[in-house]
């Protein structure tokens, strides 16, 4: 079974000698690709299995069903002819045969046309094709969708981002205010302060900023907080969402689902990147560009180390730096200043210049780690918990912290942001003696740089 990595790197390659092989080289290539995806997601699949009634470039039983998958790889949307060929080949299969039409330059108006009057052909275009090669979206989901959309409203050619939205949205992923049953009584830390609770869900997967609004990343999509308002309202319908979103300067939104990136645009979804075996994170690159932090592992915990992957323009293109660290241990990364990082891990953390690979190590002053806030080219600040949440001050330069300071939050720690004079995290808000639940809160940054006013941001 090929690994993730192996996909997209072959899939980018294919793309390079694009121009420099046959056509026929091209095709074989192009459908085992497809093959192994599949094969990756558990399915059965084989290609270019020839028969007297012609060669078929992948075929799988899925559900029940068996499906023929035809694959175009070609500088322009394919016509209708593709389609005519294909319905002809299930014309002559065992009845109940579905077929998938995959062209990686999409279709034109005739081949639309066409696949709309035989009823037994689902087309696939670029943005399904690398949303299933990335791990975006897997083999299961894709097809399964995909099915139902043509059987139940006769859309064979259903966009990605109709594939993937909820079926059935939860109403009310994040309510504003404060859980019933909860106070900084019930958690008591000593010394600690007290954080004012703006939101809560049980659903909470992730928290990022953009202007003066919140990014709540929950599971089936990503909710928007504006603050000066207090209203909440859905930025994205997406199903399996993790981690922090992050909003692109032409308002795309990135966010990590399964094994990759996925952009959301306005009118469409597609894979941004992908490949990895675990979940990726969204981080901070230079001058806060949005890279990737890959935490992918052989086995558990492996031993291999977490890799900072900056983004190019085209899929398998990216540029990979080892964060020195192993990647199970890896918690956080953030950019600092020129080619400096600092990689936060549980236990240790390190800051690393990309360039020289010049690295120092410290202690990391939180247990279990996770927000991480750049407050200047110098400072950083960190939220973990240690039965309770703590922040503290990480000094780049001369890899000095300071000693933390106690929330009165509990567990459930997960990112941080900063807007304005505020900082907001995501942590535990006990309800009972047995039930936390997770919840957004803010604290003003004055409190948490006490006596490291060369800590806070330059006002502006």
């Amino acid at each position: 079974m090929a690994a993730g990595p192996d996909l997209v790197n072959r899939y980018a390659n294919l793309r390079a000698l694009a121009g420099g092989i046959t056509e026929s080289k091209r095709g074989m290539l192009f459908n085992q690709l497809l093959a192994d995806a599949l094969q990756r997601d558990g399915i059965d699949a084989e290609c270019d299995a020839r028969g007297p009634r012609g060669e078929v470039d992948v075929a799988f039983a899925y559900d029940g069903t068996w499906y023929l998958l035809e694959a175009k790889w070609e500088a322009e949307p394919i016509n209708a002819d593709p389609v005519r060929k294909l319905h002809d080949v299930l014309d002559e299969r065992r009845p109940g045969s579905m077929g998938i039409l995959a062209s990686r330059s999409g279709f034109n108006d005739s081949a639309l046309r066409r696949a709309v009057g035989v009823r037994n052909i689902i087309l696939f275009d670029r943005s399904h094709i690398e949303a299933l090669l990335t791990g975006v979206a897997t083999a299961h989901e894709i097809i399964m969708a995909a099915n139902r959309s043509i059987s139940l409203f006769g859309h064979e050619h259903a966009t990605l981002a109709a594939l993937l939205r909820p079926r059935r949205p939860i109403e009310t992923p994040v309510a504003l205010g404060v859980p019933e049953g909860f106070t900084p009584a019930s958690v008591a830390a000593p010394n600690a302060l007290d954080a004012d609770v703006l939101a809560y869900g049980d659903g909470i997967k992730g928290l990022a900023s953009h202007e003066a609004r919140l990014l709540i990343t929950v599971e089936d999509g990503v909710v928007e907080l504006d603050l000066r308002r207090s209203r909440a309202r859905r930025r994205l319908e997406l199903t399996n969402c993790e981690g922090n979103a992050f909003v692109e300067n032409d308002g795309s939104v990135l966010v990590a689902r399964r094994g990759g990136i996925a952009r959301h645009r306005p009118d469409a979804v597609e894979a941004a990147a992908g490949g990895f075996t675990r979940t990726p994170m969204i981080v901070p690159g230079i001058d806060g560009a949005p890279w990737f932090l890959d935490r992918s592992t052989t086995g558990w915990p492996g031993s291999q180390p977490g890799h900072l992957v900056a983004p190019r323009a085209h899929l398998g293109d990216d540029q990979r730096y080892s964060c020195e660290f192993p990647a199970a241990s890896c918690a956080n990364v953030c950019w600092m200043r020129e080619h400096t990082f600092l990689v936060l891990g549980d236990g240790h953390s390190c800051i690393l210049d990309l360039r020289t690979r010049a690295s120092t190590w410290l202690v990391t002053p939180v247990g279990r780690p996770h927000g991480l806030i750049r407050l200047n080219d110098t400072w950083a600040l960190v939220t973990g918990s240690n039965r309770h949440l703590q922040t503290a001050l990480i000094n780049t330069e001369s890899g000095l912290t300071s000693e933390p300071i106690a929330v009165n939050l509990a567990g459930h720690v997960g990112d941080a942001v900063m807007i304005g004079r505020f900082v907001f995290v995501v942590a535990g808000a006990p309800v009972s003696s047995s039930i936390v639940v997770p919840v957004v809160a803010r604290l003003p940054i004055d409190d948490l740089t006490v006596g490291r006013r060369e800590a806070l941001p330059n006002r502006r």
